[in-house]
């Protein structure tokens, strides 16, 4: 049995920390083991612990010496096999610590945002060199770092999230909301890169076509505040509704007739998109990261622009005349992630990553 550690030094919980966990949870039900090291404040430590995880409380601290003896004594003292870092800060202490470790376990740094990534000596160091693989959540990623980092190709696997097709399953999930208004959301943490303002801006030029509407924004975060000004000085305070963070995912999107995606920056695969497709619901969504690698305009969804509020308010409106197109879109997203972007899916693609490693 092999023993995963996976180190996580964000604070938050968002879809890079809900897959960290959900993958430990499905590896982990393969029978590996797995341990999880994040800071001792964060979100993700307090969710590995109620899922049963062996969790450890640790400072990310880059130079400083006590960081990375911490974690090269626990890499030891568990005889890690495995070490995946997940963000800048724990990449960087818990690399080097395994490349000291005397155990010498394998390395992959697990890349989940599009922000480009600089091109310097450190960088290099810390994703070509050391690592024995990358994991990338899309293809749109892995190809800016071979392009413009010029990283070796061949330790570089794109993996997108997958779905949990039983969780996630339209014939089994009952609606949250059954209102009769045409229901438009969108699903994801609250930050200024997400885009929420331009579905809030977008909202009056709907309602010049249609009255029987409703919005709901799911989730919270660090835009809390900004967003509820914004629905007011908009004044759309009728028409939007925001139901804070929410477990009940499944439901809420099964209650929805269309979902609104207006990210302009950093996405992998947006685990919210993917999710949508597989509960059959039409997503409108922006041409950012690697979204459109499974949302093909026209065909499983339709891509707008980023920063776009026009385009978003077309794309509204022409779903709410054409129950045929929604049905069609919805169908054909449905289909493609069954047929290629399942949760077992990924943790066979995961686990011939680490098959490669240990066989290089």
């Amino acid at each position: 049995m092999k023993t995963i550690l996976h180190t996580e030094s964000s604070l938050g919980w968002g879809g890079q920390e809900i897959r960290i966990i959900q993958e430990a949870s499905g590896l982990r039900n393969r029978g590996y083991r797995i341990l999880i090291a994040a800071e001792k404040n964060s979100v993700i430590l307090k969710k590995a612990i109620q899922e049963g995880f062996e969790a450890f409380p640790v400072s990310f601290i880059k130079f400083k010496p006590s960081s990375f003896w911490k974690i090269k004594s626990l890499i030891e003292k568990e005889n890690v096999n495995i070490v995946n870092t997940h963000s800048s800060k724990d990449s960087w202490v818990s690399i080097i610590a395994a490349k000291l470790a005397s155990n010498k376990p394998k390395i992959i740094r697990t890349r989940h945002l599009s922000t480009p990534i600089k091109n310097n000596a450190l960088n290099r160091l810390i994703y070509n060199i050391l690592p024995d693989a990358i994991i990338t959540t899309g293809d749109e990623i892995r190809k800016h770092m071979i392009n413009d980092n010029k990283f070796n190709p061949d330790k570089i696997f794109s993996i997108p999230t997958g779905v949990d097709l039983e969780k996630f399953n339209p014939e089994k999930v009952k609606p949250l909301f059954t209102n009769k208004e045409f229901k438009v959301g969108t699903i994801g943490v609250l930050r200024s890169w997400k885009g929420h303002i331009y579905l809030l801006e977008a909202i009056p030029l709907i309602l010049n076509h249609i009255s029987n509407i409703k919005f709901y924004i799911v989730g919270d975060g660090p835009q809390r505040e900004n967003i509820k000004n914004n629905i007011k000085q908009l004044n759309i305070e009728k028409w939007v509704i925001m139901t804070g963070y929410r477990e009940d995912i499944p439901e809420i999107l099964a209650s929805l007739d269309v979902i609104v995606h207006p990210s302009y920056a950093n996405e992998g695969v947006p685990q919210a998109v993917i999710q949508a497709m597989a509960m059959k619901k039409t997503v409108i969504a922006t041409d950012t990261g690697s979204i459109k690698e499974i949302l093909i305009d026209k065909f499983s969804g339709l891509l707008i622009e980023p920063k776009n509020k026009e385009q978003i308010a077309e794309a509204v409106i022409s779903l709410y005349k054409d129950n045929q197109l929604r049905s069609f879109l919805g169908e054909n997203a449905q289909r493609l992630v069954k047929d290629n972007y399942s949760f077992d899916k990924m943790l066979e693609k995961i686990e011939n990553v680490y098959q490669k490693i240990f066989h290089k």
